[in-house]
């Protein structure tokens, strides 16, 4: 997985992990992220990052359906003004309409699709580069934050007539029913929320369309700087992609980027950086995470970082930081 994501919208996992009892600093750190960047309306974490403090939250909370409780922690200014942007819209379709154009705001690569069925119904679909969310935490928490959207526009009252999840129930299902109020579908093809269509259509009280358009404004321009400015970040996240492959190179991460080799150098360049150095730069990082967990073999490693042997991992390592990654996972306790 790729991309970036906004990092105040992570925040419901935050208060999740309060609301249990855990500490959630070291959780974050572990994974990478600095917790001061939650409070921080620009900041974007690594997709990886924001799926590794969740897959640490599901390990450490007793309970498997603690994800639907994430609306309960959501503000709507936590998805900046695409929040704000919802709340003033004319009506649910609308406002879908604007998080199916506008999810890269919240989160790269992930999609949000509005379809209208037969018998009145409209379904929203909730996925990740196409795909359902697999770590069911996450994509309970998807869905949770889509119905907090709605019944925050269309008052608490409002229940979807059905919802559907890619990943299988868990013993005790009592949780989705009540946060959903609604039949549930576990093992489905996708994950969503199916609404009446006279709900969805219906006029809003809190309409505002001026007010939303200025935030619609503030979302394209948004948009536009993440598009121009966030060059080494995409090409880390399609690095990323393509090291288990073994193949990694300029030329391949420019073709998946749809710009050619020379233009890709001069933009990294551009940004401080260059190709080799952000290829080294991304295998340094995953490395230290890597070696944290004492399940993955150091050859394991090697491969999943695109070296073609352990010995050529071991001589970058040492080169990067002067010892080898047996000594640096002795010396972290290889602790998870």
């Amino acid at each position: 997985m790729s991309g970036t994501a906004l990092a105040t919208a992570i925040h419901p996992l935050w208060s999740l992990l309060e609301k249990y009892g855990q500490d959630p600093e070291p959780l974050f750190r572990k994974a990478g992220i600095d917790p001061v960047l939650l409070k921080n309306p620009n900041a974007r974490l690594p997709v990886p990052a924001c799926n590794a403090v969740w897959l640490r939250a599901s390990s450490r909370i007793a309970n498997p359906c603690f994800g639907v409780e994430a609306g309960e922690h959501w503000h709507p200014s936590m998805f900046g003004a695409l929040g704000f942007a919802w709340l003033a819209s004319t009506s649910l379709r609308t406002a879908l309409g604007r998080l199916e154009r506008y999810m890269d705001l919240v989160l790269e690569r992930g999609t949000v699709g509005v379809r209208d069925g037969r018998g009145g119904d409209v379904t929203v679909t909730s996925s990740y580069q196409g795909s359902p969310f697999t770590l069911p935490p996450l994509a309970d928490a998807m869905l949770s934050l889509l119905l907090r959207l709605c019944r925050l526009n269309a008052g608490d009252a409002l229940n979807p007539k059905r919802v559907t999840l890619f990943h299988s129930a868990p013993s005790d299902t009592g949780p989705y029913y009540t946060c959903f109020r609604c039949p549930v579908e576990f093992e489905a093809e996708h994950d969503s929320l199916t609404l009446d269509k006279k709900v969805v259509d219906e006029p809003l009280p809190s309409a505002n369309p001026h007010l939303a358009q200025l935030n619609d404004q503030e979302i394209v321009r948004y948009l536009a700087r993440l598009g121009r400015d966030r060059v080494c970040d995409r090409a880390q996240a399609t690095i990323i992609e393509q090291l288990a492959s073994g193949g990694v190179s300029a030329d391949k991460v420019a073709q998946a980027l749809h710009v050619s080799t020379r233009t890709l150098h001069r933009q990294l360049q551009g940004e401080g950086t260059s190709f080799k150095g952000l290829l080294e730069e991304t295998r340094r990082k995953l490395a230290a995470t890597y070696l944290q967990d004492e399940d993955i073999s150091l050859t394991e490693i090697a491969f999943m970082l695109g070296f073609s042997e352990p010995s050529a991992f071991t001589r970058a390592y040492r080169r990067w930081t002067g010892q080898s990654p047996s000594e640096a996972r002795e010396e972290t306790g290889a602790t998870a």
